[in-house]
């Protein structure tokens, strides 16, 4: 074997080590890119729960504002009842009322107590009895908070 064959033999050493080195070169990109898919994959999957997430939140959160909504019309019913209550009270001194006629102001005091208790029960939840569903009118059926025993009840503040 003289020069000619040893170039030779380094030549095709050379081309069979440069052909190893690109295969194993692709077959680590093709392994670099089949990671790649995958965590692209998972990403895609992770952004559309986030997106189904934050669908989700704004759902609750349209919810809660329209609860909310509702509680502050109830608020100011309620606060419309207390105001006539108030108004009726400035009217009259029931202290001299009192003093003057003892039992019918205890008869009037126990009646609105029972009342005001009924009213809590109702603010709270509670269904309206038989005789409140049957009155002529909410102020028939309590007088301490018609609006509750009907929802369009608009007291008179005069």
């Amino acid at each position: 074997m003289g020069i000619g064959g040893a170039i030779k033999a380094l030549a095709i050493l050379a081309i069979v080590a440069i052909i190893a080195g690109g295969i194993w070169h692709v077959s680590n990109l093709q392994a670099a890119l089949a990671t790649s898919e995958a965590n692209n994959a998972k990403l895609e999957e992770g952004i559309k729960e986030q997106q189904d997430l934050l669908e989700s939140m704004k759902k609750d959160i349209e919810s809660i504002q329209k609860v909310n909504k509702q509680l502050k019309e109830e608020n100011e019913k309620q606060k419309a009842d207390v105001d006539a209550l108030a108004k009726k009270f400035d009217k009259r001194d029931f202290g001299v009322f009192a003093a003057a006629q003892t039992e019918k102001a205890e008869t009037l005091i126990n009646k609105g107590t029972i009342n005001a208790l009924r009213c809590l029960e109702l603010a709270s939840g509670a269904p309206l009895n038989e005789a409140e569903k049957n009155a002529k009118t909410p102020v028939e059926a309590n007088r301490e908070c018609p609006a509750l025993i009907d929802n369009s009840f608009k007291p008179i503040l005069n």
